[in-house]
Order: C-alpha cells, then structure tokens, then sequence
C-alpha cells in the first residue's frame, strides 16, 4: 500500500534531522547490500530465519544477551516516531513496516510501508486519508489547551512505541529467558537517547530529557525501566548520558568490558569514561554515531 499524505508530508519535514537509522517510504525492489531485512512478524519468531541469523551474528552463545543486544538495536527505530512527535506535533502508528540490519548487524534503515497518524486538530492534513484522528485538547485558554494536547500526544506516542515493541518483548522472553524488565530496559534506553539526541538537534537539550521523563513515567512497567539521565559540558560540548536500569550483559562475551552506561559500573567509573569520551567527540564528528545504528 503506498503512503499517504500526512506521511510523505512528514518525512520531508524532517529531512532536516539527522536520523538513525534511516528512513524509507517503500522498500526497494533493487538488491541491497548484504544484511538482514524483516518485518514484524519476522521479528516475533526468534527461532526462524531472517532473524535466527541475525541472532546468531551478535557472537554470544548466551540468549539473553543476544536478546539484549537485538532490544537495544531495534529501540533505534523508535526514532520515526519520536522525531514526528517533537518536530510535527503528530504521532505514527506503523501498521506495516521492514527494518533492514546491515551486513554489521547493526539497524540501518526503517522503511515505512502503510501508516497512521494522530495529532492536533488544527493540523493542515487532519482530514487526509492516513489520518487517523485528532487528540484530545482543552476548551479553556490557549495554555490550556495547548498543554493538553501535548499530554494526549505523549500518551499517543507511549501507546504507539507500545504497539510495536511488545511483541518484540514478549516474544524474546520467551526465546531467552531474560525478565521482562530487563528487555523493556534496553528497548527503552534507545527510546530515551533518541529523545535526547533528536532534541539536542532541535535545539533545545532540556526538553529532550524531560520528555523523556514525561514519557516514560506514564506506565508502571517501562517506568521502572527507564534509565536515569544526566548532561554533562566539557567548554562547548554537551552530551546527555545514561545509566541503564539493567545490565545488556555485552561484558560476557571475550574480549568485551562493561559499558559506559551500565548499573553494574561505579559511579565515577562511569562518569570518567562518558567525560573521556565527550573530550573525544569534540575533537571530530567520526564518534558521534549512537550504538546500535548503521
């Protein structure tokens, strides 16, 4: 099914951001480079092929954190959403979408194939087919008003990263044994550094991190799975840190250490290191690329 207009309206309005993964109207009919390509259904069947492969490339003979390290990558592609939310004021539901992950199996691009979108009633395209309705806003004064649309559109944008990770969730648990808990903890970690990242983009640092909180507090289960944030500056350069709610185990594969934003990591461990790595980033743009995108 070809996109709609609210959609093709959308995506060129954020040609501005920088988005990881990359974003895609359809799905090529050209080869492309070698990887993995699955949709969701794919995604719901970790015993099967594509995604049995795509597992297997991550170098661990432990399920749970090949299921930590997939969580982690497909976060990233909450990205479409987030950034529709803070840049357009309007929320997609994907009905039908395909991930590709490059031959480094990391998230390379989500090509939209059929999507909704929700937003605000005075938006130029809310009588457009792909439209699929107005939220909620307050009939007193403008402030009021405006406040509660942006609570319906934050309540609308949980119930569409919901929608799409849950199956994801559920069916990893299964596969792997890994609580709950800790698989929502490293989808919702992607969640928050798009928040940021996009945010930052925009302009405007704070806001990004008090989405995110906002957002995230507004259902008990990702809640206790949100990281916590914090900025940290070094002259010029700022960049919002994590510490993750739970562990993705990557330190049990050989040759591989803690990461930077792990709950196991002392504090000043943790926070030398993001500083080490802030210093790096103002040197060249080259190690600005977030984890877990290609």
């Amino acid at each position: 099914m070809a996109i709609g207009p609210v959609c093709v309206d959308t995506l060129q309005r954020l040609r501005g951001v920088e988005l990881h993964p990359r974003l895609s109207a359809e799905v090529p009919s050209e080869p492309v480079p070698p990887g993995w390509i699955m949709t969701a259904a794919d995604l719901a069947q970790p015993e099967s092929a594509p995604l049995s492969s795509l597992l297997a490339r991550f170098a661990t003979a432990k399920r749970r954190a090949a299921s930590a390290a997939l969580l982690l990558r497909c976060g990233w592609a909450s990205g479409f959403a987030i950034a529709s939310y803070l840049t357009c004021e309007r929320v997609p539901q994907l009905d039908e979408y395909t991930l590709y992950f490059s031959e480094r199996s990391l998230l390379h691009t989500l090509w939209i194939r059929e999507a909704r979108f929700y937003g605000r009633a005075g938006d130029a395209l809310a009588c457009a087919d792909d439209w699929a309705g107005s939220v909620q806003e307050g009939d007193t004064s403008a402030n009021a008003s405006a406040a509660t649309a942006v609570g319906s559109l934050r309540r609308q944008l949980l119930e569409s990263l919901l929608r799409m990770f849950e199956p994801l969730v559920q069916a990893q648990h299964r596969w792997s044994g890994f609580s709950r808990h800790a698989l929502w903890s490293m989808a919702v970690s992607s969640w928050a550094a798009q928040l940021t990242g996009i945010a930052r983009q925009l302009g405007d640092a704070g806001r990004g991190i008090e989405e995110a909180h906002a957002l995230l507090a507004q259902d008990p289960e990702i809640a206790r799975a949100a990281p916590q944030l914090y900025e940290i500056r070094i002259g010029d350069s700022a960049r919002t840190f994590q510490r993750m709610a739970a562990c993705c185990l990557y330190f049990k594969s050989p040759g591989r250490r803690f990461c930077a934003s792990c709950p196991v990591l002392p504090a000043a461990e943790r926070l030398e290191r993001n500083e080490r790595w802030l210093r790096q980033i103002a040197q060249g743009p080259s190690l600005s690329r977030p984890v877990g995108s290609g």
